[in-house]
């Protein structure tokens, strides 16, 4: 294959997304080059056109397909095998995003999927799971599942998730339950939040103050840690405060998952700890931890044993990627994932190939 050959794509830019021809990429060493059927969206794909100044590129980062080809030191995957991927994020390189006919992986973040598992479905996990894992077992230290099965629920293993019934926050529920954590729940959609596990929920739209319902709703366990999935609005130091009163020592770890403001970090109390989680170190700095945790939650999935997101198929493949970030942005997607299947695109590449 070379790069001369042409695939289709959207070209994201402030003004919204728009059809294009580009070179079907060639993947460098450890990469994979993915034949896309199922891509699926994520908030930062309408965030970046419009926060980044003279943003201009595929965006998407979730993918799941066929390999078409790997780089050089890649020998884990071969031309056919059936995988998803966590492409590389905010490059600006137009090969990594998912949005398009082909996309490159890096192999360490691409992961095989078992034959009980749909593109569709694996499409769901990818940026958001390892978020929920690397937040969980490396921001906040959690003690870490085992590769098969449940621990035993521990009364001194005790978490707060907000925003249980978003992406990452569901994947967050399922991860902190196989490590044997009871599990507070904040979440407005309350019956997917329970279904992903959640042991007690609290409903933030039932809750003048949530801050106290929190506080009551850890009860008589001692809650030193809290996964923020949401990071907007005050809730980081609010949740460092629920912490400092459910702690046992007043001492704590809150992660959450979109940059905190000066103002915000002076209202965290002392002896709790705010930890940024970035999905990006899974192919930097925690490549290792990402790469084994992608391979063990293939497996759970096609086992069962962990559920991707609840799947809405977008008309029209990538015809349909336009409006389908309008409500993202506008906040009208709750307890799903956005999914687009490229072959449902074609007739649109025949038009655009004339």
């Amino acid at each position: 294959m070379t790069d001369t050959a042409s695939e289709f794509g959207l070209l994201s830019t402030k003004n919204g997304v728009e059809l294009q021809s580009f070179p079907i990429p060639v993947p460098a060493p450890n990469e994979v080059l993915i034949k896309n059927v199922a891509v699926a969206s994520n908030p930062k794909d309408w965030k970046y056109p419009i926060l980044v100044a003279d943003y201009a590129a595929v965006e998407g980062n979730d993918v799941a397909g066929y390999v078409e080809s790997v780089g050089e030191g890649v020998t884990e995957f071969k031309k056919g095998d059936r995988v998803a991927a966590f492409s590389k994020m905010a490059t600006k390189e137009n090969k990594y995003g998912a949005y398009q006919e082909y996309t490159v992986a890096p192999s360490g973040t691409t992961f095989p999927l078992g034959p009980n598992t749909s593109f569709e479905d694996a499409s769901t996990l990818p940026a958001a799971v390892m978020t929920a894992a690397i937040g969980l077992f490396v921001s906040l230290g959690l003690p870490q599942p085992q590769e098969s099965g449940f621990a035993p629920v521990r009364d001194d293993y005790a978490i707060i998730i907000n925003g249980a019934a978003t992406s990452v926050g569901a994947f967050a529920v399922q991860l902190a339950k196989r490590a044997g954590f009871y599990v507070i729940g904040v979440a407005g959609s309350t019956s997917y939040a329970r279904s992903m596990g959640v042991d007690e929920l609290v409903n933030y739209k039932e809750e003048n103050d949530l801050e106290s319902a929190l506080v009551k709703a850890a009860k008589s366990r001692k809650v030193s840690y809290a996964y923020d999935c949401v990071s907007e609005n005050g809730s980081i130091s609010l949740l460092s405060r629920v912490l400092s009163k459910t702690s046992a020592n007043g001492k704590g770890k809150v992660t959450y998952i979109l940059p905190l403001a000066d103002e915000e970090s002076k209202k965290i109390p002392n002896g709790i700890e705010p930890v940024w989680t970035w999905v990006g170190t899974a192919y930097g700095e925690y490549n290792e931890f990402a790469t084994k945790y992608y391979r063990l939650l293939g497996g759970w999935l096609d086992e069962g044993s962990f559920k991707p997101n609840k799947v809405r198929i977008i008309p029209g493949g990538l015809a349909g990627v336009g409006g389908a970030l309008k409500e993202l942005q506008e906040g009208k997607v709750h307890g799903e994932k956005l999914v687009y299947r490229i072959a449902e695109t074609l007739l649109i590449k025949e038009r655009v190939g004339k």
